[in-house]
């Protein structure tokens, strides 16, 4: 099966009102939810939630546009730029004709800068000196991956190889940040060289959704890691939530939410692709779609590890803890209150329906048989 395209980075499309809920009010503090995230990270859900938000929709443009020049990634900086020109101008046509544009309705606050609904003039300076700027640091590393090669060590060469896949990466091209990332291998001279080109490639696949990409880095990272007894536990511990990521994004959920669960707090580095409040939603939903109630009690409301997650986002505990109480209609309704939130997830969103569907189906199985064993109940005593 050929690769798919960098999901993220392709031409910026805008959905239809009626797939986003036009005149459903989205409640997010903007800058501080994309504070949470730096580089692509932040680009790939300030566009999601521009896809899916029509509240949101300007200021997350705004954001995104914003934060897209601290990159070399000038293809997106026009896509990002033209469709915030759509979208003003849909909002100017929507008030000239008297009606209300879902952004007008008090995003002002949403957006960092607070600035008016008029877009900043096109950056053309930026576009020029910064393409200008990529093209020649591109040129120097492979001038300097040449010279290396020639004469000087594996260890200098590993680090040119990074670098260019650092710079492509920046540059927006994931997959020639890929093949650079997996041509370091071979010049690797520790262990942790190893480790982290795996961790490299696993994030960039994280970025184009290539899910099985990501479980075959982390299956091949394992089996190296258990090869030296201060990698062993350590390295399957710090992936367990791309694996989680992974595992949700095939819809093996049951596996994804075993994942998110084995996630250490205190080594938790995938903050920068999933925050740790994140990480509680993925895990809870997909754990209360697929766990029995001992489980779902053991291994996520009890759970020790785990608990500084919930910690963050004690509401999807309270959810965990209702169910396992019996109180389902308490339940559904604290799920029905974080629906809005876990949509603008750009890992979650996708999976919320099925989901739901799932959870409710249950919710609505065990509040069945509640109520026929209290009337059996009723009805001998």
């Amino acid at each position: 099966m050929p690769d798919p395209p960098n999901m993220f980075f392709d031409t910026l499309t805008i959905r239809s009102s009626v797939d986003d809920g036009e005149g459903q009010e989205t409640k997010l503090n903007l800058p501080s939810y994309a504070d949470r995230y730096t580089d692509i990270p932040r680009l790939i859900r300030l566009k999601f939630i521009a896809q899916v938000s029509p509240q949101l929709r300007v200021p997350a443009l705004e954001l995104a546009l914003d934060h897209v020049k601290t990159t070399y990634n000038v293809k997106l900086y026009d896509e990002l730029y033209k469709t915030l020109c759509v979208e003003v101008d849909r909002t100017r046509l929507m008030q000239a004709r008297g009606g209300e544009s879902p952004a007008a309705n008090n995003n002002e606050a949403s957006t960092s800068s607070g600035r008016s609904r008029v877009p900043v003039p096109y950056d053309s300076y930026w576009v020029e000196d910064n393409t200008m700027e990529a093209t020649l640091m591109l040129q120097e590393l492979d001038a300097e991956l040449n010279f290396k090669k020639s004469n000087s060590g594996s260890a200098n060469v590993r680090r040119i190889l990074e670098e260019i896949g650092d710079h492509y990466e920046k540059s927006g091209n994931l997959q020639m940040a890929v093949k650079f990332y997996a041509r370091a291998r071979p010049y690797c001279t520790s262990s942790d060289n190893v480790i982290i080109m795996f961790r490299n490639l696993i994030r960039v696949s994280i970025y184009m959704a290539n899910w099985w990409h990501v479980l075959t880095y982390i299956d091949e990272a394992k089996q190296y890691a258990f090869g030296f007894e201060n990698l062993a536990q350590e390295v399957p511990a710090r992936l367990s939530c791309a694996a989680g990521l992974a595992n949700m994004g095939l819809k093996i959920y049951k596996s994804a939410a075993h994942y998110f669960l084995n996630t250490p707090f205190g080594r938790y580095d995938y903050d920068k692709i999933v925050a740790p409040e994140d990480v509680s939603y993925c895990a809870g939903l997909c754990a209360l779609a697929t766990f029995d109630r001992e489980k779902l009690q053991l291994r996520a409301i009890n759970s020790e590890p785990f608990k500084p997650f919930f910690q963050l986002s004690p509401k999807m505990w309270t959810i965990l803890a209702k169910f396992c109480e019996g109180q389902f209609d308490a339940c559904a309704d604290l799920l029905r209150e974080i629906e809005d939130r876990v949509r603008l997830d750009v890992y979650l969103s996708p999976h919320v329906d099925t989901l739901y569907d799932m959870i409710m189906g249950r919710l609505l199985k065990k509040r069945d048989r509640k109520i026929m064993t209290d009337s059996v109940k009723r009805y001998r005593s």
